[in-house]
């Protein structure tokens, strides 16, 4: 945890059934912020081993998507006025160890946006289907946004206080990380990348294509309303209050939404 003299990191992970990860995820991100998950309905220990972990928890009652997920953490973020947040996923193939190197570039003023990316290292043993079909997708939100960026579905970022005051999300699923290029667009922001190692976990593959095909879905309806219907003001998702309750966890709370 950052001393009171330090900038306020927070550390915030979206996770949906992650209990086989979560704990180790928090453990290390907690070294460098105050660490924050969103369970997204989990139907696992997600939401407990996160707790116990010493994460604060925001638990919803059903699957409400990444793009919920993320927008409920940049609330939080300007809820708690930090000068920092980082996102992680929770599935583990980031290496939470990295948070400096993709923070730095927000901590020197020379970004409000850093991307943490698969693709600018030789580092990544990355599935050649995947390589194929994410530089595909790349190339595609590059067009549909005007803005470049070499991992555009990377969930390990990092947001300055402009960022994190300007973004807001109006799709709910895993397009999430392509609009944030739109909203960089709109909002005039500075990106950045830098490179990260990952790791892969290869029984999720028979689900990829699913995921891609709803990406792809939503990049165009994304590029049909921003650009061509010139539609620039989104309406953020809605999120409903929250009921606290206290947590079994000394130290930790847990939001139902």
């Amino acid at each position: 945890m950052p001393s009171s003299d330090q900038p306020r990191v927070m550390i915030g992970i979206p996770a949906y059934n992650e209990q086989h990860h979560i704990a180790d995820v928090v453990r290390s991100a907690a070294r460098f912020g105050t660490v924050v998950v969103v369970d997204d309905g989990s139907q696992d220990l997600t939401a407990y081993r996160a707790q116990k972990a010493g994460a604060t928890v925001i638990r919803f009652t059903r699957n409400h998507g990444k793009g919920a997920a993320a927008a409920t953490l940049f609330e939080e973020a300007r809820a708690s006025r930090v000068d920092f947040l980082v996102l992680i996923d929770g599935d583990g193939e980031h290496d939470a160890s990295e948070i400096p190197s993709v923070l730095a570039p927000c901590l020197n003023g020379k970004a409000d946006i850093v991307v943490g990316s698969r693709y600018l290292s030789i580092r990544n043993d990355i599935p050649k289907r995947q390589n194929v079909r994410q530089r595909m997708f790349n190339a595609l939100t590059a067009m549909a946004s005007g803005v470049r960026c070499s991992d555009s579905q990377s969930g390990f970022r990092a947001f300055n206080r402009r960022a994190i005051a300007s973004i807001h999300f109006d799709e709910t699923a895993f397009s999430v990380e392509s609009e944030q290029q739109f909203e960089v667009r709109r909002n005039g922001l500075r990106l950045t990348e830098v490179a990260i190692t990952c790791t892969y976990d290869t029984a999720a593959a028979p689900s990829a294509w699913h995921h891609y095909a709803v990406i792809l879905y939503r990049l165009g309806a994304m590029t049909w309303r921003r650009r061509v219907l010139g539609v620039g003001e989104i309406k953020p998702i809605e999120v409903v209050a929250p009921e606290r309750v206290t947590s079994p966890v000394a130290g930790a709370k847990v939001e139902h939404r």
